[in-house]
């Protein structure tokens, strides 16, 4: 069973960040029709925690991990006693239910950064969650089906999920991976779908959150590549780009007017008995009501019954309940920690957070656009934290937090894909993979198996194979075919550092990788010198790597094709 988990580990935990919007789903029919607070999506989000710190502890062993989930057993225990000494017992259900929710976070990011080396999140695979948020948000809106982002007064509609604050917390922190796919892809109609999508979702779901999320991405990219162009000294891009951003934001100014964002702030200055926004600014409990949505009242109520609770509730927390009914809570997330939970469970909580937070900043990779973006992501789960809440303490949203974290990781091996067929894996790879050295690379095979050859390699045991079928004509076959090849791109897109592909693949190599590996001299004879493949190597960017340590073989090739000298490098253990 935990030889079955190690290998699995990683594709387990690919598989539950992409069921998140099922789950949220789930949840929101689950408050909406069936009215009960403890749904299917909470219960597994609470089973699969547990799975997690089981395999921390006893998969992998890592004994260190004792003493965080001790010490958070300890002051829960501590906490609960407060229930009952100084509530009766009271509700004492929903007080362990929000124990469980805001303290989810800590005790995830403590489990997954102690097995960070055993995790692979592609950004590809943050996309398709994004995507399917925004599809199921969509469909239902344009049907009229969907369930209202708020009780009253403002517009804005929701999909079937529950939440807004949390749904729009998951747009926002997303919208820099959204940035990252669509710099690197080419498809201009995908762009402009889920360009077009996702802005249609954000302006009518009626939330202030993922406009300005989206309006700080961009003013951060923005402010990248005029340092990048400057730096280049290319002032005509920067004059382009400047006339690009004046018609995207006009667009965006042209379209407001007609959106439920747009109405939920005229129907707030009305409801103030305003006539412009600027009149906010102008008074305290106007800025209050219309910025904060009166989140500083609630601090100052909540505040109020922090000071009149006993010592030990400072300590350990005032918990979420006002007698049987549930207190209201700040939507300010680290206000909400602090009175929830007193002084020693805020100082637990943020104690693991800015430790573990300090470790994953200390071994951080090197600065290029897509860690930029990735700490634009960190910069608004902070800034949101703050403002609006439902980050940290939702654990849908604080699972996204945890996985963009570990993203910023610098990893101790560098991922190599070697795709090829049977015969040409047995022929051409086990030597040179064999003698690779473990601790520096972690080489992975993506094996196409044709005619359903039995053929056994002799490749080290350690090694992970995915094994595709080859395509056919057989219309199952393409379609299983084209499954798998869906999951290998959203589990392992930009994840791997090289990945070499065989001449005869063709049918993986535009997709999976955009370097070709040539094997020994199968490119030197005449019938091959007229290769489509090599003709697209000319026209590409793509890199030709020599696998083999020999020298001759690359000047061979490059008497033929001298347009690639560029674009060629000899490799012996690819590092």
């Amino acid at each position: 069973m935990n030889t079955w988990i190690k290998k699995n580990f990683n594709t387990l935990l690919i598989i539950f960040v992409l069921l998140q919007p099922i789950l949220d789903l789930i949840t929101g029919i689950g408050i909406h029709v069936w009215k009960v607070n403890l749904t299917i999506g909470i219960i597994i989000r609470i089973l699969f925690l547990i799975f997690m710190i089981y395999s921390v502890l006893f998969v992998y062993k890592k004994k260190q991990n004792f003493i965080y989930y001790g010490l958070l057993i300890i002051y829960g225990l501590f906490y609960l006693t407060g229930i009952f000494l100084y509530k009766d017992g009271v509700g004492v259900f929903e007080e362990i239910q929000g124990l469980c929710r805001v303290f989810y976070f800590p005790v995830l990011l403590i489990s997954l950064y102690s097995v960070k080396e055993e995790i692979r999140i592609s950004k590809m695979t943050l996309m398709t969650v994004l995507v399917t948020y925004l599809v199921c948000i969509l469909v239902p809106n344009c049907l009229n089906l969907g369930f209202a982002s708020y009780e009253i007064t403002k517009e804005g509609t929701l999909g079937f999920f529950n939440s807004a604050n949390e749904i729009s917390g998951i747009i926002s922190l997303l919208t820099p991976i959204m940035l990252l796919i669509f710099i690197n892809c080419k498809k201009i109609f995908f762009i402009l779908i889920i360009s077009i999508i996702y802005l249609f979702v954000i302006l009518t779901i009626g939330t202030k959150t993922p406009l300005l999320s989206l309006v700080i991405t961009i003013f951060f990219a923005y402010l990248w590549f005029i340092y990048k162009e400057i730096k280049q000294k290319r002032i005509k891009k920067i004059g382009l780009s400047l006339i690009a951003l004046i018609i995207f934001v006009t667009g965006i100014i042209l379209i407001l007017p007609r959106t439920n964002f747009y109405k939920n702030i005229k129907t707030h200055l009305d409801y103030l008995k305003l006539d412009n926004i600027t009149e906010v600014f102008q008074d305290e409990a106007l800025i209050d009501h219309f910025i904060f949505s009166q989140r500083l009242t609630f601090l100052k109520d909540r505040q109020q019954d922090y000071k009149s609770a006993t010592t030990y509730q400072k300590l350990f927390g005032i918990g979420y309940l006002d007698g049987a009914k549930e207190a209201k809570a700040v939507e300010m997330d680290y206000f909400d920690i602090y009175y929830s939970h007193g002084l020693i469970g805020f100082i637990i909580y943020f104690g693991i957070y800015g430790y573990i937070f300090y470790l994953i900043m200390k071994e951080r990779k090197c600065l290029d656009f897509t860690q930029y973006m990735l700490y634009v992501s960190i910069i608004l789960s902070i800034f949101l934290s703050f403002f609006t809440g439902h980050i940290i303490t939702a654990p849908a949203v604080s699972l996204i937090v945890v996985i963009l974290l570990l993203m910023l990781v610098k990893r101790k091996k560098d991922y190599i894909l070697l795709i090829g067929e049977n015969n040409q894996l047995e022929r051409n790879l086990t030597h040179w993979v064999n003698e690779t050295n473990p601790d520096k690379l972690k080489i992975e095979i993506l094996l196409i198996e044709k005619n359903k050859s039995k053929q056994k390699h002799n490749l080290a045991s350690s090694l992970e194979i995915t094994k595709f079928p080859s395509t056919s004509n057989n219309i199952l076959k393409q379609l299983m075919f084209m499954i798998n090849l869906c999951w290998f791109e959203i589990a392992n897109y930009q994840v791997y550092k090289r990945s070499c592909c065989y001449q005869n693949c063709d049918s993986l190599k535009e997709k999976l990788t955009k370097i070709a590996s040539i094997d020994n001299n199968i490119y030197m004879d005449k019938t091959n010198l007229k290769n489509k493949f090599i003709k697209e190597l000319l026209n590409k960017s793509v890199n030709v790597n020599f696998i083999f340590n020999n020298a001759k073989n690359k000047d061979a090739f490059l008497l033929k094709y001298p347009n690639l000298k560029e674009k060629c490098f000899l490799l012996d253990r690819l590092s």
